[in-house]
């Protein structure tokens, strides 16, 4: 018997969840609310221009993620980066950076092979009825039934899936995110200090990087990736883009005693669960009763590995229930 599983969000959580149900022999389908893959590791455009405006690199400590990464640079999806910073190339890095090539969303693409995914679907509801799970989404369809959900969402969006079943959703009410405004420009000319990286320049600005000092990104002049704090980003959240664009490239600019120049390219973007503050304390959360887990990095941390961790955890309780 070949189990039918529904995967909610396709960013590392849900296609490491996804995978590793699919090697077990589930048939799986995941509904993506965006119209990329990737999540926080997804790879924005400007014109022609691509940027990482979300996660600038990531880094591994546990044998398996370390394995996963080493899979990723021996097939030419991911490579080491070494910026230039204060006091030498790659100064701070206690772990290794490595980087999607040439993107980020790089690093997940493996993970959707043999998987059925399916963007711009944003479920509204998931309902049990005796055939299994049935998925509603915004636009009024549905789909089903499954035999088992994984909902890797962002915590506060989950607790809403999660509706009824209580015992599940009241524990996510002490995961804390904040949200981060990401800023991306496009330079003609190099006007930067020589360093690829910057961190707590501000109260205003909390990273900033040379996205094309990245291996395997092209083009000409320089690209820029900017955060703001979460204290600035939570002030603003509201604002409008353009206008947090122009007051961030303008706090640059001070900070830095840059030129007067106009950037080619300014765009921003706001990243809504951006930061984890709080976590849920655990790896993941499954229940063999509704046959419904959720997953995230949000259960351990706010790092790429605690979403692979959380992803694979899940799918491997949730194999242990349907087979």
């Amino acid at each position: 018997m070949t189990f039918r599983v529904a995967v909610i969000g396709a960013g590392l959580t849900g296609l490491s969840c996804a995978r590793v149900l699919r090697q077990a022999g589930c048939y799986v389908e995941v509904f993506e609310k965006d119209r990329i893959i990737g999540g926080r590791l997804g790879t924005a455009r400007i014109g022609l221009t691509t940027f990482d405006h979300g996660a600038q690199y990531v880094t591994a400590r546990s044998k398996e993620f370390s394995d996963y990464l080493d899979e990723m640079v021996a097939t030419g999806y991911a490579a080491r980066w070494k910026p230039k910073a204060i006091g030498g190339v790659g100064e701070g890095q206690m772990s290794p950076w490595h980087v999607g090539m040439p993107g980020m969303a790089s690093i997940v693409r493996p993970l959707a092979e043999s998987v059925r995914i399916q963007t711009s679907k944003a479920v509204h509801t998931i309902q049990r009825e005796d055939e299994g799970w049935k998925l509603w989404f915004e636009d009024g369809t549905a789909v089903g039934h499954y035999s088992a959900v994984a909902i890797t969402v962002p915590a506060p969006e989950a607790r809403l899936l999660l509706g009824p079943m209580q015992e599940m959703a009241a524990p996510l009410s002490r995961v804390r995110i904040s949200p981060c405004w990401a800023i991306m420009v496009r330079l003609e000319d190099g006007i930067f200090p020589d360093q690829d990286v910057f961190s707590d320049m501000s109260e205003v600005i909390r990273w900033m990087a040379r996205n094309n000092s990245k291996p395997g990104r092209k083009g000409a002049g320089e690209h820029i990736v900017i955060h703001a704090s979460p204290e600035w980003s939570r002030e603003i959240e509201d604002a409008d883009p353009e206008v947090v664009a122009t007051e961030v490239w303008e706090e640059v600019s001070n900070t830095l005693s840059l030129p007067p120049v106009r950037p080619d390219q300014m765009s921003a973007y706001l990243w809504k669960y951006g930061l984890v503050d709080t976590s849920l304390g655990m790896t993941y959360q499954f229940s063999s009763q509704h046959m419904v887990g959720v997953a995230g990095d949000w259960c351990l941390g706010r790092l790429a590995e605690h979403a692979y961790e959380s992803g694979t955890g899940l799918a491997r309780a949730m194999i242990s229930s349907l087979f």
